[in-house]
């Protein structure tokens, strides 16, 4: 029997929530109210004992409140953050569209995103340019795919984000929210492209509150609640 492409045991991940900014200015100057606020500081506990595991080419729904743990949860199956304890095991290549202008460079052009985003996610920049015709028809921005990418509206950070990281063919997909950033055209693209990967096999990993999508793409949904995984349940529907 094939291993899970991915398995999460018993995942616990905190984030200390400091009351003010410490340069090493300020530590040196202020070291007594330094100590006080390291031995003091706020815990959030963002993920609390989470365990599952997915087979390849499942597709999964992540849901819930906002602040639930369900980016902290797709960043760290993309290797984003670091786990606090337990146990995480991802086997394949993976894709994120966690957050518009994730990895990409302000300043650069987007086509020379497209270069920095394929190599970041273990492209080499022959094989992105070969992906580069497919991936500005994808993005359809126009001149601007040779602008500064800190030019771009919103929607057109995501065309061009989502270009690349669909074009790479993953075997993980993790997609937070993005769709619902574009117009209806951009909605029927990505609909056409996922559908195209999980043709193919690619595992997806999907956050929204828009329930019809995730009752359009996934076949199983996992709810979180305050960083407690309270249901996990396969709904037999799914693209």
């Amino acid at each position: 029997m094939a291993e899970p492409i991915v398995e999460i045991s018993h995942l616990t991940k905190n984030f200390v929530l400091a009351s003010r900014q410490y340069g090493l200015k300020n530590i040196i100057l202020h070291l007594p109210q330094y100590i006080h606020d390291m031995r003091h500081r706020n815990v959030f506990t963002a993920l609390d004992d989470v365990s599952f595991s997915v087979e390849r080419g499942e597709r999964i729904g992540l849901v819930g409140h906002n602040g639930c743990g369900k980016t902290t949860l797709l960043s760290i199956i993309g290797g984003v953050y670091r786990k606090y304890d337990g146990d995480v095991k991802v086997r394949g290549r993976v894709s994120m569209m966690l957050e518009l202008g994730a990895g990409m460079h302000p300043d650069l052009s987007g086509r020379e995103n497209i270069i920095l985003n394929g190599v970041l996610q273990g492209k080499t920049r022959e094989e992105m340019n070969g992906l580069m015709d497919d991936i500005i028809a994808f993005a359809d921005i126009g001149q601007f795919i040779d602008s500064p990418v800190y030019t771009y509206s919103s929607g057109m950070k995501a065309r061009l984000g989502f270009g690349v990281a669909t074009a790479i063919k993953p075997d993980i997909l993790l997609v937070d929210e993005v769709m619902a950033v574009g117009d209806a055209d951009f909605a029927a693209k990505c609909k056409v492209r996922i559908n195209k990967l999980l043709g193919e096999g690619t595992t997806l990993f999907l956050v929204s509150h828009n329930m019809p999508d995730i009752d359009y793409y996934c076949r199983r949904v996992i709810r979180l609640d305050h960083g407690h995984l309270v249901e996990d349940k396969r709904t037999g529907q799914g693209a």
